[in-house]
């Protein structure tokens, strides 16, 4: 199979393993050293009674990018996505991808041909969902004129890449309902993980008629259309989203919410006041000069997560351009101090790019096996690299850094603490600079920035998640990062059949990335939550979006 340029995280034969449709469950991350895990599991029925009339009041932080399901390709978009539309498969409770807007599927012999059978289902304006629906909403992902941030998850379809790299048409592209009810999909190759990728918000359908009639159909709760658990009742942009249970839901009897009220406050200690004071019923992340003291109490939940916190260097921006003086950033910070006394959530520290989660074919964790490509706080080395690499340049000065990261309390932490550990360590001066989240994704996705915050969860699980993402031109890449060498290793992964040498060649190729170090790895993420004693059943994923179609809030 040809090299996949657009692909962002998307797993390969070890998931399909475990992915098929045999019902096998998922590969869930193991806990990371120094972790607790619930493994997501939704919480047990206390044997509470739900309160079928209760709104879960919860804290978005910022305003979605987008509602237009490949547009808005990011953790705030997604959460609300999730929880009003619905693709042809859902993660259920076990985290394993099951029958959604499909009622069921078969795949062909070959493993390349899935028929999908689409069960009754309305929109949220009434209409009937449709397998032209989902023709239309495939296709327009590929559309090269809508430039979709997350056109290349759909690359498995034959067609696809051809079409979005406009080398080919919309007819070309393998997708086809055969009747109203009925949608055929056919892949380039056998991909066993293949439902599991459509619960991705990417691949929800959308309102034919709607869509083309209205191209701001998404812009507003008065013009949205949709088909989840919940749909749409009032949007205040940069302020709130109020959504409520959608009658016309094929499984309407499993939501016990009336509803979910999001507010946009993206200001982590009055987040917390909220919570303290019953106004919020869950948050996501609590300020970090209470962090240890919650989560040794036990307030604060953990959970082991499959993501790599890090900082990108931009490789054709002055002084990221030159390899020395980048190995020199990475080792030039001391993360276990900065887990311990600014995170404190149980990170790992993170000295390599794949992180915790990966089981091996013959046993044991792929990062386990991997080891580290760096030493934490190797100040000494930092400092021969950083003048080994002015010196390589010509430079008596460094050129001046900005480290970009969006606006939270959080990630301002951090970002401040590097500041000061890059000035004592290296004796630069590093400016810092904080957008707002929208803003900041759009700069970052241009490759405008030249150092800037990122974490990469895992979408699916499988070690190519991390290692496609950064294949020259890739969408995802952001940093301009290239290495001829690292392309055809990627792409030979992807074409190898056997386990035993794929996982061995992901090695190989997380050395050349590593050697070339385009990124500052600072630490291995958990996930740090805090619930209110009646609300149950909200599902965290460890790879996928939390989901909030079976949580209630119990009458008290």
């Amino acid at each position: 199979m040809k090299l996949r340029k657009g692909w962002k995280l998307l797993s390969s034969a070890a998931l399909a393993a475990v992915l098929a449709v045999t019902g096998c469950s998922q590969t869930v991350a193991p806990t990371q050293p120094g972790t607790e895990t619930t493994k997501g599991q939704a919480p047990q029925d206390d044997g509470g009674q739900a309160d079928m009339t209760a709104m879960l009041r919860l804290n978005l932080k910022t305003e979605p990018p987008s509602l237009d399901p490949p547009k808005g390709f990011d953790t705030t978009s997604n959460e609300v996505l999730n929880a009003t539309m619905e693709g042809l498969a859902r993660l259920d409770k076990n985290h394993k991808p099951q029958p959604a807007m499909a009622e069921k599927w078969t795949v062909s012999e070959d493993g390349k041909t899935y028929t999908f059978t689409l069960r009754d289902s309305k929109w949220s304006n009434g209409d009937p969902v449709t397998a032209q629906d989902f023709e239309f909403a495939f296709k327009r992902i590929l559309d090269p004129n809508n430039a979709f941030p997350s056109a290349f998850l759909a690359y498995y379809i034959a067609g696809a890449e051809e079409y979005n790299t406009g080398k080919g048409n919309a007819d070309a592209v393998l997708v086809k309902a055969l009747d109203d009810k009925t949608l055929e999909v056919k892949l380039d190759a056998p991909a066993g993980f293949f439902t599991h990728i459509l619960t991705q918000p990417t691949f929800f359908p959308v309102n034919k008629k709607v869509v083309e009639s209205n191209p701001k159909w998404a812009e507003n709760a008065s013009s949205l259309v949709t088909n989840g658990p919940f749909k749409m009742e009032d949007w205040v942009h940069d302020q709130s989203i109020k959504i409520v249970k959608n009658d016309g839901y094929w499984d309407k009897d499993s939501v016990k919410l009336a509803g979910i009220n999001w507010v946009m406050v993206n200001d982590e200690n009055t987040q917390y006041q909220m919570y303290k004071t019953g106004q919020l019923d869950k948050v996501s992340s609590v300020p970090n000069d209470m962090k240890k003291q919650l989560i040794d109490s036990g307030e604060a939940k953990v959970e082991s997560d499959a993501s790599i916190y890090y900082y990108r260097m931009n490789t054709k921006m002055p002084p990221f351009n030159n390899v020395n003086i980048r190995k020199a950033f990475a080792l030039a910070i001391d993360r276990q101090s900065l887990i311990d006394n600014v995170v404190q959530g149980k990170q790992t520290p993170a000295l390599a790019h794949v992180p915790y989660g990966f089981p091996e074919p013959a046993g044991g964790d792929f990062r386990e096996k991997g080891g580290a490509y760096l030493k934490d706080n190797d100040i000494e080395q930092a400092k021969v690299l950083l003048k080994k690499g002015m010196e390589e340049e010509g430079w008596t000065t460094l050129p001046p850094v900005t480290m970009t990261y969006n606006t939270s309390d959080g990630h301002k932490s951090i970002a401040q603490v590097l500041q000061e550990m890059y000035k004592k360590n290296l004796g630069v001066d590093v400016k810092l600079e904080n957008k707002e989240w929208k803003v900041f994704l759009s700069d970052q996705r241009a490759r405008n920035l030249q150092f800037s915050r990122s974490t990469i969860p895992a979408d699916y699980g499988d070690p190519i998640n991390y290692l496609e993402l950064y294949v020259t031109d890739h969408p995802g890449n952001r940093i301009n990062y290239s290495n001829k060498e690292y392309d055809t290793l990627v792409e030979k992964i992807r074409n190898t059949g056997d386990e035993t040498a794929r996982f061995k060649l992901m090695h190989d190729a997380e050395k050349i990335f590593m050697d070339d170090m385009p990124l500052v790895p600072i630490y291995f993420a958990t996930k740090i939550f805090m619930d209110q004693p009646n609300v149950k059943g909200i599902v965290r994923h460890p790879v996928g979006t939390t989901d909030y179609k079976w949580a209630e809030v119990r009458k008290k």
